[in-house]
C-alpha cells in the first residue's frame, strides 16, 4: 500500500513538472526550480496524507515503510522533477524556434 501511494505521488510530481516545463515561458532556471518544488511538495504531501490516514485507520500503513518511501521521494522526486521540467522546457523552446520563418 505504501509503495502504491509513493508511486502515485511520484507520478503526480513528474506530471506536474512536465506541465510546468511545457507551459511556463520563463527562464530555464525558474522552470527548474518549479520542477524541484513540485517534487518536494508531492513528497511532503505523500508523508502528511499517509500519516493522517494511518492515524485514522490503524494497521493500514506500515510506519517503517512510510518513512523509507518518504526519504526516497524526498531525494529522488525533486531531482527528477527539476530534470523533467528543464528538459521539457528546452524541448519546447527548440520546437518553437524551429517554427520561426527566419
Amino acid at each position: 500500500m505504501e509503495t502504491i501511494s509513493a508511486l502515485l505521488a511520484a507520478g503526480a510530481a513528474f506530471g506536474l513538472s512536465y506541465l510546468i516545463g511545457r507551459s511556463l515561458t520563463a527562464s530555464t532556471l525558474l522552470v527548474t526550480l518549479g520542477g524541484l518544488a513540485s517534487g518536494l511538495g508531492f513528497a511532503i504531501l505523500f508523508f502528511v496524507l499517509t500519516v493522517t490516514i494511518g492515524h485514522l485507520m490503524p494497521g493500514l500503513f506500515e510506519p517503517w515503510f512510510v518513512g523509507v518511501h518518504f526519504i526516497g521521494l524526498a531525494v529522488v522526486a525533486p531531482v527528477l522533477g527539476a530534470a523533467i521540467a528543464a528538459l521539457t522546457h528546452r524541448h519546447v523552446e527548440r520546437v518553437d524556434a524551429a517554427r520561426l520563418p527566419f
